[in-house]
């Protein structure tokens, strides 16, 4: 019996060697958010806001037109860039499938309210990860009515040519990206100004009762729900989401782990979990993703062996190019989407034996 628990002992340490990941980031882990020297302080100046970091008093519009940036000023976490001129806007971002192409609305002006999206929804005044889960992110990287920011609108790893060239031996040399820019403004991106309906949503529309495409929402059981997915509010906005999986979803997070869905918010009002650009980002690390030890509750402990991940433009996940995928090795740039696009997933389809390439 001693002897049996000892073997049982060594498999188990062997599994957990294979499942941890010590992934080493090819450069500073703040990488592009450094802001072209300025460190921290390009995002968080410490004194006096946007106007402590040198930002104007008046700006410009799409047209040109002169627009006061009074409103925010660093108020909302030391917040170094203007968020007043964004948060005037009302956005259409991406969608198609359920909305027949015209995307979702995201309110960024809290005098707005949503009609249809539930029942009077309310946004950003009632809606604190709206500011700083869109708002604050669109301050720099909108590029349309906020101008704000030191940015180029080409990705940092591309600029620095630290991106992976080769996803495996069949690829080797071959570039995994083309010669063109690959943009990081919204609303600026070479295409019309101020079109977000190529942007991935955002907003409370986007919520994890829409999540799950193809769509197999049923009367009783919605979104990722109906792959065994579900969740209980905490009632506080800032405060974790319990969530519970089962069935095909269970083992999903055997295979990849789901840290994006994990980071979902919810708000007094929006109190279905909902998708922001941080659910997908995580702002502070741009190639590598840290691993919680642990289980419970947080999705982004489950089962996902603890370590550092491999990832690239700070997603909030493993996400790796340049992982040696095969036919049983899914890549990790394709277990992240899956994880809210769960109707795609192997492990929907039936299909077992197939982990991740991280």
């Amino acid at each position: 019996m001693k002897k049996l628990t000892l073997i049982l002992f060594f498999v188990l340490l062997a599994v957990s060697w294979v499942m941890a990941q010590s992934w080493v980031p090819p450069g500073d882990t703040l990488g592009a958010h450094n802001n072209g020297g300025r460190g921290c302080a390009g995002c968080h100046a410490p004194h006096s806001g946007n106007a402590g970091s040198g930002g104007e008093t008046i700006g410009s519009s799409a047209t040109g037109a002169p627009v006061s940036e009074g409103g925010n000023t660093g108020d909302y976490h030391l917040w170094a860039t203007d968020m007043s001129i964004i948060t005037q806007e009302t956005l259409q971002v991406g969608g198609g499938y359920d909305t027949g192409g015209a995307g979702y609305t995201v309110y960024l002006n809290g005098a707005n309210s949503a009609a249809g999206a539930g029942t009077g929804v309310q946004w950003a005044a009632s809606s604190p990860p709206v500011v700083a889960g869109i708002a604050s992110c669109l301050s720099c990287h909108d590029g349309n009515v906020s101008k704000g920011a030191m940015m180029t609108g080409k990705a940092y790893e591309q600029a620095w040519n630290l991106l992976p060239t080769s996803g495996n031996a069949k690829e080797l040399g071959q570039q995994l990206y083309g010669a063109g820019s690959i943009p990081t403004w919204l609303g600026n991106d070479g295409g019309t100004l101020g079109d977000y309906l190529n942007d991935h949503p955002v907003g409370p529309s986007v919520n994890y009762n829409d999540l799950a495409y193809p769509n197999t929402n049923t009367t009783t059981t919605f979104g990722l729900g109906f792959f065994g997915l579900t969740y209980a509010p905490s009632g506080n906005p800032f405060a974790p989401i319990t969530w519970t999986a089962t069935g095909t979803y269970a083992e999903f997070l055997a295979n990849y782990g789901a840290p994006a869905v994990n980071s979902m918010v919810i708000d007094s009002v929006n109190t279905v979990p909902y998708v922001v650009c941080t659910t997908c980002h995580n702002q502070h690390y741009m190639n590598v993703y840290q691993s919680p030890s642990g289980s419970g509750t947080n999705l982004a402990a489950i089962n996902l062996g603890p370590g550092n991940y491999a990832t690239y433009f700070f997603v909030n996940s493993p996400y790796n190019p340049g992982a040696a995928w095969t036919p049983k090795l899914a890549p990790s740039t394709t277990q992240f989407c899956r994880q809210c696009h769960f109707g795609q997933s192997n492990e929907n389809l039936g299909t077992t034996g197939v982990g991740t390439a991280y």
